[in-house]
């Protein structure tokens, strides 16, 4: 027997009695299955979460309703109270007593009234149909069968902001067999048996089974917040009445900190930021100059000390031979890239095994180890038996990272020639 649905005609009744035709325990622990005669509970349905609540002062979980119409409201227990306790008690009684969360069902109501506005105008505007929409907490999505442009959403915003400016009635209602045959309205699948049609006058005229507001002037604002198109739709992220205030409110607390942060008026906060981030390229751009320099520098005293030591073998040229030596460099802090042009620059140097440490000997120390003609993993397997470093790679490069004093991995790798 179908759940008799007092949302349908009530939406804006909060509270409501029912007889319990069945209480059993539900799968969820700590709660129950409780189908009612009647309800003003909204089941999750149509894109649209479920309403909250209480019921006979215990809290409303979850409202499903199933292919027959009928209506389960999940429930939790009390404290302390057994299934079987918390069965008998709502069995014995004549009615139970339900009520809602009406912030959280009006909100749902302005949010839903309002994506049929939009829904509306996109098909009246542009022959686009709704083909997808989610009502959730968080989030509510709407998406469109078609692209839209910027400008295209800013027109579309602005329109139905002007709907809800002009305070339309909108109706909900089942009309007969021979009426809903004449009328020409939007539904995403196709429906049999009787059909629920919200209609917004010159707006909308839509098959849908949520509540909604009496006046589009109760939605109070609608804005589009974000957008992300596909290769044959868009999807719209919107908000409406109290969930726009919130967005707004927190939005707005964001811009007053950037605007303190840049002492800038908040209509010059985007200015503002974006010549800070030129700033911060220009910084980043002479930082990276700085980090080759240094590595110049670096690697120029090593070619000198390399020239001056007499124990290295010398080629034809005069030049020192480095094709059986190895270099282990310890920087205190060098990231990542840097440490790799360094090494590789060593390797270019000539030498057999060029090893770049970047750290300390309290943190710890993370190495690239190259090599043009030998096997990087051998001073690698060098440090994993001596100090169980941890890292890989190829015989070209690896990489990794070691606990250990700068003093003890230079002994360690000593023999590496």
């Amino acid at each position: 027997m179908e759940t008799i649905r007092i949302y349908d005609t009530k939406p804006y009744d909060t509270t409501f009695s029912a007889r319990v035709v069945l209480a059993v325990p539900a799968k969820t622990a700590g709660a129950l299955n409780v189908i009612l005669d009647r309800t003003l509970f909204f089941p999750e349905e149509g894109g649209q979460t479920p309403d909250r609540g209480q019921l006979s002062g215990r809290e409303v979980l979850d409202v499903q309703i199933d292919r027959a119409n009928v209506i389960t409201h999940t429930i939790a227990l009390l404290p302390d109270e057994s299934a079987k306790a918390a069965i008998a008690d709502l069995t014995s009684q004549t009615e139970v007593t339900g009520i809602i969360d009406w912030s959280y069902r009006y909100s749902n109501m302005q949010n839903h009234s309002g994506e049929h506005i939009l829904s509306g105008l996109l098909h009246s505007l542009y022959g686009y149909e709704n083909v997808g929409f989610r009502l959730s907490d968080n989030t509510v999505t709407l998406d469109t069968s078609g692209i839209l442009s910027d400008e295209q959403i800013l027109d579309l915003e602005q329109r139905a902001n002007d709907v809800i400016y002009r305070n339309v009635a909108i109706t909900c209602a089942y009309p007969t067999e021979e009426v809903l045959k004449t009328l020409d309205y939007r539904s995403k699948k196709e429906l049999s048996g009787a059909i629920r049609i919200v209609t917004i006058e010159g707006v909308d005229v839509c098959a849908c089974c949520a509540p909604h507001v009496a006046r589009t002037g109760e939605i109070g604002i609608i804005k589009i917040t974000g957008v992300v198109r596909s290769k044959d739709s868009t999807r719209l992220f919107l908000v409406c009445g109290r969930r726009a205030l919130a967005d707004y409110e927190a939005k707005q607390e964001q811009l007053l900190a950037i605007s303190h942060l840049t002492n800038l008026p908040q209509e010059d906060t985007a200015e503002g930021v974006e010549r800070l981030l030129g700033d911060i390229t220009r910084l980043r751009e002479n930082l990276r100059a700085a980090k080759e320099r240094y590595v110049d520098a670096r690697l120029s005293a090593i070619q000198s000390a390399a020239a001056a030591d007499a124990s290295i073998p010398r080629r034809e040229d005069g030049t020192p031979d480095l094709s059986q030596r190895s270099v282990w460099v310890f920087e205190a802090a060098m990231d990542n890239l840097t440490q790799r042009r360094f090494m590789n620059a060593l390797c270019d140097l000539g030498y057999l095994y060029a090893g770049v440490f970047a750290g300390n000997d309290t943190d710890g120390w993370k190495y690239l180890i190259g090599s043009r003609g030998g096997n990087a993993n051998l001073p690698n397997g060098i440090l994993k038996e001596r100090f169980q470093a941890r890292g890989g790679g190829k015989p070209e490069m690896v990489q990794g990272s070691v606990a250990a004093a700068q003093a003890d991995i230079e002994t360690a790798l000593a023999a590496v020639q």
